[in-house]
């Protein structure tokens, strides 16, 4: 029976053999190499080489393993006592020396043993150790618990558990990153370095006896990176060599992560933890960007449908970002109509949002990010923490956490702290306490203000100060926001305009607002989402060829949309027979806006998405109130003109992605001002209106006559009764406000256009339009 450690003369033989090293490892490094002053801190005091002076005694040379490395037998197998640790103050002060082993031929030689005589040898090993330093070991073990007790309750009252290493900070200042580099002034933190992690690594590494270390060799190679691999640390024994190659295999996070998993296996515990502790900020960095790279490298467009995801990198296009100035948030530009407008706004990059301009000195820590919907906003977080992830921007922040207004009364009932609602979400950051810290710079994320059920009252609420205080949620968001709640740390929000007002005006450092695609993004979104680029050329040039598509196309959903239509369509050969036109992009994009809303303020399941008989009223009114302000000449609304059409405010809020709030003057409710989107979603709502009125209920509102209430019964009227007067009204129109209108009506007659309204604005088996050869030859390119 062979003990970890032992060097039996069998083993001798397969060195001398060339054969594979024994399970155990060899015993020391077969490189002699100079000592390394770097590292000169280590998690123990005990020095890290076993150096052989093997005698001519077998029995002698296990007597004197005795007094280095204890070793006893239990039920689990065989565990070696280690050195004591010492953890006082928190720093470990330690060099690790690589001493060359020196051994002569002569000494490798020994006589065969048999078992008797191993039986023998283990009866006198056992005798010696009784003999030398039993009530000794007894005493060491004794203290050693008692220092790593007390050194672990210090580190968790004062340290935020975490054992602090004091590192030497650069002195020089980095130098300044460039444009789109984000927030990144500053040296990484020391604990996040490389040096650090390496060096606690090898410390705890160097703790392990070589046949431990063989183990621990043993244990990585039932991981994927090294399944094939495992020979590049098979004949490794030095740790600093397997820590390195396991660093260039596998990256440093995934090789933080693998020692501390592959030192539990190996029973070390004490080196577990206190490696875990001494790395506590890099192995949660690890952690959360194992967990965001399942969940946001993929990318649904339009709605969340399984197998429908994208690579963001595939697809991704920045967006025009600006610092909000005077401009309405809403595109001015129309094909008919000219509207003057002045620009004081400041573009900036995405990634620079908390990156102060040049005359600014105070750093931003609340930003508030606003666009329309569609626009873009969620994707522009995804890709925000991405590049974070791969370290290509905005690296001051240590730390990136998500939270998704949507589910934050998810998490748990009644009062919580701070750091357990964090726990609630990511459970690889379950009781952090050195977020508190003033060196741990971190950035919370809000996204979808719109959707948080609570209140934040900002007045009345409970100041916290400690993450570790419970109080109820709204509390919590209202004292993180305040900066009385973790004060060094950073803060996101989006919101669609209507819910921005929810935060007060002078807690926010800096207002952003995404303006969708100009004309160079939109090529490049056509080109880059393709993996055909010719194809992707072909749809853009088709879409520039209506002058309205192209405008629209600067909301990134409707670029989506006319991409996928378009590149489906081109690679069909009866495409060209029937192409849709702008008014069939229109009603999809109606549909598609009203399910995300479902979802956001329903939930995901296929009842939530449902349309039930109040949200085909809802559009239908909608659209009344659109015809309603076309003949007024005006893009705006109120909660007047709703209610005029029995619809609420509240109606307006839970299917807000049609429309936008511009305008708040004060808090009360009438004086809000609300536009559609874009102009010409107001005027493609009036058209539907117009049209489904007439071939649902028979009537012409265009042109009511007296005998209305008798017309109002027949359903089946022909669409030249309907057509002609609204011909008539856009001729004489001084200004041509009303050609979009038109072209929108007629083009809802277009062959396979209606179709996209049954089974919401009309019934799946409604009657065909009379008339609709005649005009749909005068009408198919509308």
């Amino acid at each position: 029976m062979s003990n970890f450690g032992d060097d039996s003369d069998s083993e001798n033989d397969r060195i001398m053999m060339d054969r594979p090293p024994s399970s155990y490892g060899s015993m020391q490094s077969d490189d002699h190499e100079e000592e390394l002053n770097d590292f000169d801190e280590s998690p123990l005091k005990q020095s890290t080489r076993v150096r052989l002076h093997r005698p001519d005694s077998p029995e002698t040379a296990i007597t004197e393993r005795t007094n280095t490395n204890q070793s006893s037998i239990y039920k689990d197998g065989l565990f070696l006592r280690q050195p004591i640790m010492h953890l006082g103050d928190y720093h470990v002060q330690h060099s690790i020396n690589r001493e060359p082993s020196i051994m002569e031929p002569s000494e490798m030689q020994s006589d065969i043993r048999t078992e008797a005589a191993m039986d023998e040898e283990l009866n006198d090993r056992d005798t010696e150790m009784n003999e030398r330093g039993v009530q000794e070991v007894q005493n060491e073990n004794a203290a050693m618990e008692v220092q790593v007790e007390q050194a672990e309750a210090t580190t968790e009252e004062e340290d935020f558990d975490e054992i602090v290493i004091q590192c030497e900070e650069p002195r020089d200042p980095p130098p300044l990153p460039p444009e789109g580099a984000g927030l990144q002034f500053k040296h990484k933190h020391s604990s996040l370095t490389l040096r650090h992690v390496l060096k606690q690594m090898v410390g705890c590494l160097s703790q392990l006896h070589p046949g431990e270390i063989a183990y621990f060799k043993r244990c990585l190679s039932t991981h994927y990176r090294f399944r094939k691999n495992y020979s590049t640390i098979a004949d490794l024994n030095d740790p600093l060599d397997v820590i390195d190659k396991m660093i260039e295999v596998c990256g440093l996070g995934e090789t933080l992560h693998l020692t501390i998993r592959s030192l539990h296996n190996v029973g070390k515990g004490d080196l577990d933890g206190y490696l875990r502790k001494s790395c506590r900020r890099a192995v949660l960095l690890h952690d959360l960007k194992l967990a965001y790279n399942r969940r946001y490298y993929n990318l649904y467009e339009g709605r969340c449908r399984p197998g429908q995801q994208r690579y963001i990198s595939d697809v991704y296009v920045e967006p025009v970002t600006v610092i909000r100035g005077t401009r309405e948030p809403i595109n001015p530009e129309n094909e008919v109509l000219k509207i003057p407008y002045t620009i004081e706004e400041t573009q900036i990059r995405a990634a620079d949002i908390f990156r102060p301009l040049p005359h600014e000195q105070k750093p931003i820590r609340m930003v508030m990010m606003t666009g329309i919907p569609a626009c873009g906003l969620t994707v522009a977080i995804n890709k925000f923490i991405i590049d974070w992830m791969e370290e290509k921007s905005n690296q001051d922040f240590q730390f990136v956490f998500p939270l998704p207004a949507k589910e934050l009364h998810l998490g748990k009932d009644g009062n919580q702290s701070f750091l357990e609602l964090l726990g609630s979400f990511f459970a690889e950051a379950d009781d952090i306490k050195f977020i508190e810290k003033p060196d741990c710079l971190s950035l919370f994320v809000i996204n979808a203000l719109e959707c948080y059920k609570y209140n934040l009252d900002f007045k009345n609420n409970e100041m916290i100060t400690s993450a570790r205080t419970k109080a109820p949620l709204d509390a919590l968001l209202t004292s993180l926001i305040k900066g009385t709640l973790l004060p060094n740390a950073r803060v996101w929000i989006t919101s669609h305009v209507t819910a921005s007002h929810r935060i007060p005006p002078h807690l926010i450092d800096r207002y952003v607002e995404l303006r969708g695609f100009t004309d160079e993004k939109k090529e490049e979104y056509f080109t880059k989402r393709t993996s055909e680029p010719e194809l992707g050329r072909k749809v853009y040039n088709h879409m520039k060829r209506s002058k309205a598509l192209e405008i629209i196309c600067h909301i990134p959903l409707f670029s989506w949309m006319v991409a996928f239509i378009f590149e489906r369509g081109f690679r069909d050969p009866e495409y060209g027979k029937h192409p849709p036109g702008i008014t069939a992009f229109y009603s999809q994009y109606i549909i598609v806006q009203m399910n995300r809303s479902f979802e956001k303020y329903r939930g995901g399941s296929s009842e939530a998405q449902d349309w039930k008989d109040e949200d085909k009223m809802f559009i239908e009114m909608l659209g009344k109130m659109s015809y309603r302000m076309i003949q007024d000449g005006r893009d705006w609304f109120k909660v007047d003109d709703l209610t005029s059409v029995h619809l609420t405010y509240e109606d307006l809020r839970t299917r807000d992605e049609l429309t936008t709030e511009v305008k708040r003057r004060n808090e009360d409710l009438r004086t809000w001002v609300f536009k559609f989107v874009h102009i010409t979603i107001q005027e493609y709502m009036a058209a539907m209106y117009v049209y489904v009125t007439f071939r649902k209920h028979g009537k012409n509102v265009i042109e009511p006559s007296k005998m209305s209430w008798f017309q109002g019964t027949n359903k089946d009227r022909s669409m030249i009764e309907l057509f002609r007067p609204a011909i008539d009204r856009a001729l004489a129109s001084p200004n041509g406000h009303l050609d979009m209108f038109l072209r929108f009506l007629i083009g809802l007659l277009t062959p396979g256009t209606e179709d996209n309204l049954r089974g919401y604005q009309l019934n799946h088996y409604h009657p065909k339009p009379k008339a609709r050869r005649m005009w749909s030859n005068t009408s198919t390119k509308k």
